[in-house]
């Protein structure tokens, strides 16, 4: 079995396009979730509501920041969504650039949820039941004011209103006409509404179009965004290293049914010409740090090259995908198999 950086490298360099062609692709598609996300959202990550809602270490990242954690709880217990049986999708928005904290950025979500909802808007979407789960909202919380999304005004109602640190956060809740709804606070809401969507941004909607929309776990990054003057000072992530003009890195995980088996991983990113010209190398030493941990069996990656986008599919071991997840700037959570179980009905 030749090692993982070995078989991808000289594909790079050749640019060769393997099985993943144009002649073979489906028509792009861009996820639902993506058409809707903020246009100034940085990061995001976004996962299958029934993993999303049950698993103990996204619990546990959570909980880092207890506003986040309490106005989550809160809606859920009131809506009565039950994780186990739920088809939905959650998805964590990071707006805008977070923050410098003693000369470094903390990178990622992470770090930017540890900054609270002013930075993190929390979206669901996708829901079994969309017309009940924004009568809940409805039933549950007061109306205070209203939001304008997609041309229409929207009743916003209040989750919770409470100090903390000598700052008042007015954490509120918003539904559009597609029954997806949104947490965050109140000025979050409104610099969502105040802008177009993210897939309204070409590169963007490129990269969102060559992953794969029904993968459980998905997620992208807007590199220049992100990054702007703060390059030097996002430690611990491979994105710092990106060339300039990639604006978009959309990724996607399916885990296997097999714990013994990889992962499957998506890779794309879109851009000018210029900046994806250059990205082979940068695409050389991810997988190389990934293939530094552990080297396990699995299909030749495959790889495609635009002028303005390329496009990486691979399968990963755990370990592998942790540390590629986490350079991305994203959480490395732990992807086993019943992560993207369907069926998560109650216990007996």
């Amino acid at each position: 079995m030749r090692r993982f950086a070995a078989t991808l490298i000289p594909a790079a360099v050749a640019v060769v396009c393997l099985p993943w062609s144009v002649s073979c692709r489906p028509k792009p598609s861009v996820p639902g979730w993506v058409r809707s996300a903020p246009a100034d959202s940085v990061i995001a990550f976004s996962g299958e509501a029934g993993w999303i809602l049950t698993h103990k270490e996204i619990q546990a990242f959570i909980s880092r920041d207890p506003l986040v954690e309490r106005a989550l709880d809160l809606f859920l217990q009131k809506a009565r969504i039950n994780p186990r049986t739920e088809t939905g999708r959650v998805t964590f928005h990071v707006i805008g650039v977070p923050q410098e904290v003693g000369g470094t950025m903390k990178q990622g979500i992470e770090g930017s949820l540890q900054q609270g909802l002013e930075h993190v808007l929390i979206q669901l979407n996708q829901f079994k039941d969309p017309t009940a789960l924004v009568g809940a909202l409805a039933e549950s919380f007061p109306q205070e004011g209203s939001l304008r999304l997609q041309g229409h005004d929207w009743p916003l109602y209040v989750i919770l209103d409470l100090e903390v640190k000598g700052t008042k956060a007015h954490i509120r809740a918003a539904s559009d006409e597609k029954g997806q709804v949104w947490i965050g606070s109140l000025e979050a809401l409104t610099r969502m509404a105040a802008k177009e969507s993210l897939a309204t941004q070409p590169d963007a909607a490129l990269a969102a179009g060559w992953i794969s929309p029904r993968a459980p776990f998905q997620g992208y990054v807007q590199p220049e965004a992100l990054l702007g003057g703060l390059r030097k000072n996002l430690e611990g992530s491979v994105i710092k290293d990106l060339p300039q003009g990639v604006n978009a890195l959309f990724w996607s995980v399916t885990p296997p049914q097999d714990a013994n088996q990889p992962a499957k991983f998506e890779l794309v990113l879109a851009g000018t010409a210029e900046g994806i010209n250059q990205v082979s190398p940068w695409l050389q030493r991810l997988v190389a740090a990934a293939n530094a941990v552990q080297s396990g069996p699995g299909s030749a990656p495959e790889l495609l090259q635009e002028k303005r986008r390329v496009g990486l599919r691979c399968t990963l071991t755990t370990e592998q995908l942790k540390l590629v997840m986490e350079k991305l700037g994203q959480p490395g959570f732990s992807f086993g198999p019943s992560a993207g179980a369907k069926d998560r009905g109650p216990k007996a």
